[in-house]
C-alpha cells in the first residue's frame, strides 16, 4: 500500500478526476475503470483510495463490481471543495 505524500496525491488526483468527469454536479455517477485508467491506478490502489476517500466523505461508492470492485462512485460536496484546493 502507498503511503504518505504519494498516497495522498494519487486520491487528490482521483478527486480532481471524479470532479472533471461529473462536470462538478455532486451525486452524478461515474465509472471506477475510467478514473482508474486515467489516473494510472492498479486494483489494489483503486480499492485502498476510494475507501479512503469515502472514510473522508470525500465520494460515495455507489455500485459494486466491475474491475477495480467498485463499479460507479459519485463525489460528494466535500469532495468538491477539496478536489479545488
Amino acid at each position: 500500500m502507498i503511503i504518505g505524500s504519494d498516497f495522498n496525491s494519487k486520491a487528490k488526483s482521483i478527486l480532481k478526476k471524479l470532479f472533471e468527469l461529473s462536470n462538478g454536479k455532486e451525486g452524478v455517477w461515474v465509472k471506477v475503470d475510467a478514473i482508474a485508467k486515467q489516473v494510472d491506478l492498479d486494483k489494489t490502489e483503486a480499492k485502498n483510495l476510494l475507501e479512503y476517500l469515502e472514510s473522508k466523505d470525500c465520494i460515495m461508492i455507489e455500485t459494486l463490481g466491475g474491475p477495480f470492485l467498485y463499479g460507479d462512485i459519485s463525489i460528494t460536496k466535500k469532495g468538491i471543495v477539496n478536489s479545488k484546493k
